[in-house]
């Protein structure tokens, strides 16, 4: 059943820019400009020849009928319903990802509401870890992540669900490119975008790695999936999208970068997770964590143990502080200096803080080149 649109508000959302960009992806070509009020624009398909006028100032009065005609005209074209096509004209100057969760509890487009809390909280984590490997590429992004990410994914849009099992739609807009005519070897492409690719990047090699992982029971294959942009962070973010052991999902991944910023079309337009694959996921994060030291780390806590052997220059401590978000004991070792600070805060019943790299060395946490040793003040 065709639907043509004449919602007028619909229809005066369309950005006549966004309008000229989308013919301009599709290869209508612009025959005349008339500054500030229209542009025409024409496309020859075999032996028909296609015409349409694009108003340029939302102001006069005949702007929803022209943009009807305009929708009604790419219809007739590319012969999809105006509702499609009005989605795209909305969505020209964005890098969408779209992920499909499929299991029996979806097949209505619903899903319990619990699922649907960690599902959003999830695609946050998912989009926090393309952004951070946007910058830079590790095993682990732990609480300190990089301000650039952070506040992209405070510009990133979800969208209206979609049919189709359960679809979330996830909207990153990019920057329309200009064509300078002289491309050079340091040109490089806006954040924005940078980021989809990391995901579609990421994704694809997490897909590899976990297949091979299943094949020889190996950590390696993930290991080298670092430089590709996967980290613990992107696994549990994957992992909790999937869900509890006990479920059976599909999870799809599909991507459509912006036309107004065309790119490699090589990249895969498509990853799919299957169930068998998420175990092995969820564990190579786990270990990547686990191993991964982490430089800069602050610890402040209370010193509930002091050990030092006579006639040794260091001494070493325990300090309780948090450890991604939960308690746990870092033992530390300190020259003399230092360690009269930590038997002073013991002996006042307060805490130190201290920073260093933080490496799990067995079941035990311990805190290597530790600086800047201070009693907390209260």
């Amino acid at each position: 059943m065709k639907v043509d649109i004449r919602d007028g508000l619909a229809l005066q959302a369309i950005p006549p820019v966004d309008a000229a960009l989308y013919l301009r992806s599709k290869n209508w070509e612009q025959t005349k400009f008339q500054p500030g009020r229209s542009s025409t624009w024409r496309l020859i398909v075999g032996d028909e020849e296609y015409e349409t006028l694009l108003p340029l100032d939302h102001t006069p009065k005949d702007y929803v009928l022209r943009m009807s005609e305009l929708l009604h005209v790419l219809a007739a074209v590319e012969d999809r319903p105006q509702t499609q096509i009005y989605s795209d004209l909305l969505m020209v100057t964005a890098d969408v990802t779209r992920i499909r969760i499929a299991d029996p509890e979806s097949v209505n487009g619903t899903l319990p509401i619990e699922d649907n809390v960690q599902i959003a909280q999830k695609t946050r984590d998912l989009m926090i870890a393309a952004a951070c490997a946007a910058t830079d590429r590790r095993p682990v992004w732990h609480t300190r992540k990089p301000a650039q990410a952070m506040e992209y994914v405070r510009k990133v849009r979800i969208g209206q669900s979609e049919r189709g099992s359960y679809i979330i739609t996830v909207i990153s807009r990019v920057t329309p490119s200009l064509d300078t005519q002289a491309h050079t070897l340091f040109e490089e492409e806006p954040y924005e975008r940078r980021v989809t690719l990391s995901l579609v990047e990421a994704l694809h090699a997490l897909d590899q790695a976990a297949e091979r992982a299943a094949m020889t029971q190996k950590m390696d294959a993930f290991d080298e999936a670092v430089a590709k942009g996967v980290s613990a962070n992107l696994c549990d973010a994957v992992a909790g999208l999937w869900g509890g052991d006990e479920g059976q999902r599909t999870m799809e991944f599909s991507f459509t970068c912006s036309p107004a910023r065309p790119t490699n079309p090589t990249l895969p337009a498509k990853v799919t997770f299957p169930a068998d694959r998420i175990p092995l996921i969820r564990e190579a994060g786990r270990l990547m964590r686990e191993r991964a030291p982490v430089t800069g780390f602050e610890l402040n806590g209370p010193v509930v143990k002091l050990e030092r052997p006579d006639g040794t220059p260091t001494g070493r401590v325990t300090v309780v502080g948090l450890v991604d978000g939960r308690q746990a004991r870092v033992m530390v070792e300190l020259m003399d200096a230092e360690y009269q600070i930590a038997i002073q805060a013991h002996r006042l019943g307060k805490s130190i803080r201290c920073n260093g790299t933080l490496k799990r060395e067995g079941r035990v946490f311990a805190l290597h080149n530790a600086q800047e040793v201070a009693i907390e003040d209260e």
